[in-house]
């Protein structure tokens, strides 16, 4: 999934680069002028490191320039989600207030960056009132109309997302806004879509665009069994930058996809000591419980412990993670706590799942039932969320709902975890031995 901590490749993309319309079917809309200096906005793809150098080059020469101050706090923000360094967000925070210092009225790019900051902390409400702030005084500020969407994802406002993407997409045509146009799709079920997006945004875009991209378009062909087409894909992905981590994170999940689960086992070795976030850490450590590693796999998970508390510590809201991790390898009625907690902030598809789950962990497949219809409500190609649901169903005596949505679970992503497809194979066998 493309969300928050666990999720999204993060990148930079600069406003000045123009972009792409992708409301229709049309061409790439033309490339022109979006702001009069470079804007940094959260999952787009752009190169990072040269932006945070570039910005702090500035800084140096014009210390007064408020946007280059509210562009680093978004750029520290990023780096905070790429590195696992957490102490990267009181960076951010002080960068924020220095652009709140040298301009404190009608300052939307402190405001958007501000709104990031909400995000990336999982505070989402926060950060939709912050982004409103921001296009208040700039409606057309990219930063502000992407964290917007993002926001709105998460809290589970998903025809309101729609609508911002429209807008969004009208305003500032990017690869910022096409990426979540793309996402949206992917969503709701319709990958030919999404994929499209994702086709006409690289063709259109700079060498790193493409790279993020395309590498978002392996992990839609990967779901639609596509494994040759995927792994072309991260081919340019590698070559046009080399090293690329969203990359190698897709990558070792076709390594699994195609079996080779010694490669992924590297693979993920080498994105965990790069990022260890809990999703590819929880990842790599089932993985290693699967081929029979237990004591390699304690080790992950103790990781993903430690992550979370740090991340804890440092404001990022965790009760996402914690619920979806502890129901899975730790305390189920913690798991539960946390979900529930979670799902009175917001009630995305995925928090549904993680409630949905964390019910069933805990014996209450009445309730849980409840959860994992809301978690598939938009059809969302999401392995996890089908068999979830298939399990619930199970556990109910619902023989042919269980069946028919276990079987859509371990049919929509070949990459899924050995160790859950296991876990719902050994259900599936169960309920098919029970006719």
């Amino acid at each position: 999934m493309r969300k928050s901590l666990t999720v999204i490749g993060i990148g930079l993309v600069l406003a000045v680069a123009g972009g792409l319309g992708v409301a229709t079917t049309s061409g790439p809309a033309d490339v022109r002028p979006a702001a009069s200096v470079a804007r940094v906005v959260p999952d787009s793809g752009q190169d990072l490191e040269a932006s945070i150098v570039a910005l702090q080059d500035t800084l140096r020469r014009v210390p007064g320039d408020h946007s280059s101050w509210a562009n680093l706090a978004v750029a520290y923000v990023e780096q905070a989600r790429v590195t696992g360094n957490a102490t990267y967000y009181e960076k951010a925070d002080e960068a924020a207030a220095r652009s709140f210092e040298v301009a404190p009225d009608d300052n939307f790019a402190a405001l958007a960056a501000r709104a990031a900051i909400s995000s990336a902390r999982h505070d989402f409400s926060d950060a939709l009132a912050r982004a409103d702030e921001a296009l208040d005084i700039n409606p057309r500020d990219l930063g502000a109309l992407a964290v917007r969407v993002d926001a709105l994802n998460e809290l589970g406002q998903y025809e309101e997302q729609m609508k911002a993407l429209r807008t969004a997409d009208r305003l500032q045509p990017s690869t910022a806004v096409a990426t979540r146009y793309s996402y949206a799709y992917e969503l709701r079920g319709d990958l030919p879509r999404a994929l499209d997006i994702l086709r006409r945004a690289a063709a259109a875009g700079s060498r790193a665009d493409r790279a993020y991209t395309l590498t978002l378009a392996a992990d839609i062909l990967r779901k639609q069994d596509l494994l040759a087409a995927a792994g072309r894909q991260l081919d340019i992905v590698q070559e046009a930058v080399p090293g690329y981590l969203p990359g190698l994170v897709s990558s070792a999940r076709l390594q699994v996809a195609r079996g080779d689960l010694d490669g992924a086992v590297e693979t993920w070795q080498d994105v965990v000591s790069r990022q260890p976030l809990p999703e590819y850490l929880t990842e790599l450590g089932e993985l290693l419980e699967h081929l029979g590693r237990p004591d390699e796999a304690d080790a992950q998970f103790a990781v993903v412990r430690t992550t979370i508390e740090l991340l804890d510590a440092s404001g990022v809201r965790t009760d996402l993670e914690t619920a979806l991790f502890e129901a899975d390898h730790g305390s189920a009625d913690q798991a539960l706590a946390q979900a529930r907690a979670e799902w009175q902030q917001r009630t995305s598809v995925h928090v549904a799942d993680a409630l949905a789950w964390a019910l069933h962990r805990t014996g209450r497949d009445r309730e849980a039932i409840d959860a994992a219809r809301a978690a598939t409500r938009l059809g969302t190609p999401e392995a996890k969320f089908w068999i979830h649901r298939g399990t619930i169903e199970a556990a109910l005596g619902m023989i042919d709902e269980a069946r028919t949505h276990l079987r859509r679970g371990l049919g929509t992503d070949a990459g899924l975890s050995p160790w859950q497809r296991d876990r719902a194979r050994t259900t599936l066998s169960q309920i098919e031995r029970s006719r």
